[in-house]
């Protein structure tokens, strides 16, 4: 019980932590990108040179370096993201009248670098460690590149909070591909997928016997939960930044409450013509 409570705090910690690092880092403003990005990439260089120390080892200690060296990775990929490096061919809004497989077609080209970068490192990870005997390093990577896309797809679909803080001014123009104005039925394949995901990691935690894979188990849990969570986030009256509001800054979330209140007055005004 010890080692699964440890896990679990120490789990919640990183997330946060680490999110908000990431928000912090992306709206830093340096001299030249490189001075970002090459300390980044290092970062995820360093987080896989410590899979592959840890891949045979499975004590407590080798599964919390695996842990955060698959969250050194992400957090590389998240970086060039938000600095605008690594995202899609397409910077510009979506037309007002694309729909369908065209809105689709489009909203991909506005993401396809960094979807195809995911794609690619968690491949990569799989191939190299998915016979190693600390599986947790790739197992948490695909877990967070999993998440992340159901994310995506459910504000692509529908969710009416999906727009996010975490976003900076450069990133605007993706919100553009996003719908407010429904919860599609993919939000609720989302949330049973990932909590029956949940419910096998905290069975494969309750009936592990080392400290090692207990906290494994558990770290990976805690973090399908977190996932479950931020789903939550996208159809509940709740922005990220009551969680990351110290990363996000104050003119950020002011500007998102005005463009709440801008989109509140849109409807209001327009409920009458609709009726």
């Amino acid at each position: 019980m010890v080692h699964a409570l440890a896990a679990v705090v120490f789990a919640v910690l990183a997330w946060w932590l680490s999110t908000g690092a990431v928000i912090v880092i992306a709206r830093v403003r340096v001299a030249h990108w490189l001075y970002v990005v090459g300390p980044a990439a290092a970062l995820g260089i360093a987080g896989l040179i410590v899979l592959f120390v840890t891949a045979d080892a499975v004590s407590a200690v080798a599964v919390y370096g695996a842990f955060v060296a698959a969250l050194a990775i992400w957090a590389f990929h998240e970086i060039t993201f938000l600095l605008g490096h690594v995202v899609g061919p397409r910077r510009e809004p979506c037309p007002p009248d694309a729909q369908g497989k065209d809105r689709f077609r489009l909203a991909f080209a506005a993401v396809r670098d960094h979807e195809l970068a995911l794609f690619a490192t968690a491949a990569v990870l799989v191939v190299l460690f998915a016979g190693a005997t600390n599986p947790f390093g790739w197992l948490i990577f695909a877990l967070m590149w999993l998440m992340r896309l159901m994310t995506k797809l459910n504000v692509f679909l529908g969710a009416p909070n999906a727009i996010s803080e975490i976003l900076p001014r450069r990133m605007d123009y993706l919100t553009s591909y996003f719908r407010t104005d429904r919860v599609h039925a993919f939000f609720i394949v989302s949330v049973a997928a990932i909590t029956c995901l949940f419910t096998v990691c905290v069975y494969m935690a309750a009936t592990a016997v080392s400290p090692g894979m207990i906290a494994g188990w558990s770290l990976v849990a805690t973090f399908a939960f977190l996932g479950l969570v931020e789903h939550l986030f996208l159809v509940l009256p709740i922005r990220d930044s009551a969680l990351w509001g110290w990363a996000v800054g104050r003119g950020e979330t002011a500007r998102f409450a005005e463009t709440d209140a801008s989109n509140t007055k849109d409807k209001k005004a327009a409920a009458p013509a609709l009726s």
